[in-house]
């Protein structure tokens, strides 16, 4: 459920989403103590051992004070800067992630309908597997699954055999298996199919906690399941979709030439195959966000905005009645194409390292953020959804420049890798992310758990930030998981969900740590 917020005036509504910084909200309540002592450690000059190396490592050197009299040498060389400010040519068009075939394997409950519900027992039950388990051969009938998508927030899965089939099994109380009526639970792995399409084929799918969004060969995505907030991105104020529907995505063109979802048009028009413009190529969903990648880099959201989640720089806050609040959630997927990076961040890039020890943040704690040169230009290769926030990796260039990573929505726990807990409204810039350190091990891959957020690099490193577990300390800036990385482990496949997270490596090993309350470590 969306996080209990306190009433506010008219005047403090608006101002909530019409501040400086392009959309930026800091902490004001709702977070736990420990959580933000945490982040004022963090954010007051990175007092620890790690923050001095990061400083150190991954922003460009400043020039020396013995330098300081000659113009040109106080200029970084171009070897230091790993970021230009002109448009970049990108490797296009995209294509839906791939990864090699395999068994599908599964431990944990079996019983969906548990997980958050109900209180923990110290005994092992018969129908919690304790370790990797091969289920359901007969399903599948020896074919295997190229691809099995889950989220941090949902107690259900799909997996993608090699031939497109979907298939999808767990909790469906909103019908988000789009199988039709609500039911508690689907046991087994049971086939998705679209309504008059059922021979469509899927590349790719995203799954969130009331919703599950698939994308088919043909470039179209297909959403079911709860849509209070609009993240179904159907173009419709319905609460629940029990079959999948096509997504209505700005831009798009149905047959006759139309823009798909340029306007909120009557359902039949909903239902016109596009064959268009827009290709989609991979989703990604949240608890009530929902994102989508086109081949040609564009960013697409829908859904909730109450955390800025959208990325359109607002949240749309207002007051529906006493203590009730209401945001200007949106019903179709549209084009997000504005970018930031903190004032400090842009300082550094014009060789000014004056705003360095702060990065952009006043004496009041807010992020001052500008936008990037290139916005509008900008293409992104790979988007994740956590419960509240998002992650995109930039695609890759012709020229080899480093991919920029931009983080936005919900800043518990310091998810989102600015040393502050801060909502941000707009992409922005991770700005360690594109230090020295990552010119030759650049970032490939991201995932988000419900407060944690981890990128995985060129050569198998994983870094982390965020908090997926109720204990200890946040991590708030992006940090290098040494304990695989010292033990020689190269990492090809990651995931997280809501307090576990799993790395698997080129050499077979499958590393697994968080909290694991029904067997699933």
């Amino acid at each position: 459920m969306p996080r209990a917020r306190k009433s506010t005036t008219p005047s403090a509504a608006g101002s909530s989403s019409n501040n400086n910084g392009l959309g930026v909200r800091s902490r004001r309540g709702g977070v736990e103590e420990e959580s933000r002592s945490a982040g004022s450690a963090a954010a007051a000059g990175m007092a620890n051992v790690w923050g001095d190396w990061m400083n150190e490592e991954m922003t460009p050197a400043a020039p020396s004070a013995a330098k300081s009299d000659s113009k040109e040498e106080s200029k970084p060389s171009a070897a230091t800067t790993t970021t230009t400010t002109g448009p970049r040519s990108y490797l296009l068009p995209l294509t839906p992630p791939s990864s090699s075939s395999g068994i599908l394997a599964q431990t944990g409950t079996l019983d969906s309908t548990i997980p958050g519900r109900s209180s923990m027992s110290k005994e092992n039950k018969t129908f919690e597997l304790q370790e990797p388990t091969v289920l359901f051969p007969d399903v599948f009938r020896g074919r295997k699954c190229v691809g099995v998508f889950t989220g941090c927030s949902a107690c259900h899965s799909v997996v993608i055999t090699e031939d497109g089939e979907a298939y999808g099994w767990g909790r469906n109380e909103t019908s988000q298996l789009g199988l039709g009526p609500p039911s508690p639970l689907i046991a087994t792995p049971t086939k998705l199919t679209i309504p008059n399409e059922e021979s469509l084929k899927f590349v790719s799918a995203g799954v969130g906690k009331y919703h599950t969004i698939l994308v088919a060969e043909n470039g179209n995505a297909y959403a079911a399941g709860g849509n209070k907030c609009g993240q179904l991105g159907v173009n419709s104020s319905v609460e629940v979709c029990e079959r999948f529907r096509k997504c209505s995505v700005v831009g798009q063109v149905v047959v006759g030439g139309k823009s798909k979802g340029g306007d909120d048009s009557a359902d039949e028009e909903e239902e016109e195959s596009c064959g268009g413009s827009v290709k989609i190529v991979q989703a990604s969903c949240g608890e009530n966000i929902s994102a989508l990648i086109s081949s040609t880099g564009q960013l697409y959201t829908t859904g909730s905005s109450e955390f800025g989640q959208l990325g359109n720089g607002e949240t749309g806050e207002y007051i529906i009645s006493a203590g009730k609040l209401g945001f200007a959630n949106c019903s179709k997927f549209i084009r997000r194409s504005v970018f930031v990076q903190s004032e400090g961040d842009a300082a550094i890039e014009k060789g000014d390292w004056s705003k360095q020890a702060n990065g952009g943040v006043d004496s009041a704690g807010k992020v001052k953020c500008v936008s990037l040169q290139d916005s509008g230009s900008i293409c992104i290769g790979s988007v994740a959804c956590g419960r509240n926030h998002l992650i995109a990796i930039e695609a890759q260039s012709t020229s080899g420049e480093v991919p920029r990573v931009f983080t936005w929505g919900c800043g518990d726990y310091g998810c989102l890798g600015h040393a502050v807990q801060a909502d941000e409204y707009t992409p922005r810039l991770v700005g360690v992310m594109r230090g020295p350190i990552f010119a030759s091990n650049h970032p490939v891959a991201a995932v988000a758990g419900s407060n944690c957020t981890l990128i995985r690099t060129k050569n198998g490193h994983v870094y982390y930030w965020g908090k997926h577990r109720q204990m200890g300390e946040a991590t708030m800036r992006p940090t290098l998981v040494d304990a695989l990385a010292n033990n020689g482990h190269n990492v090809i496949a990651f995931g997280v969900g809501n307090q576990t997270v799993f790395c698997s490596t080129a050499n077979g090993v499958t590393v697994s740590w968080g909290a694991g309350a029904y067997g699933e470590l």
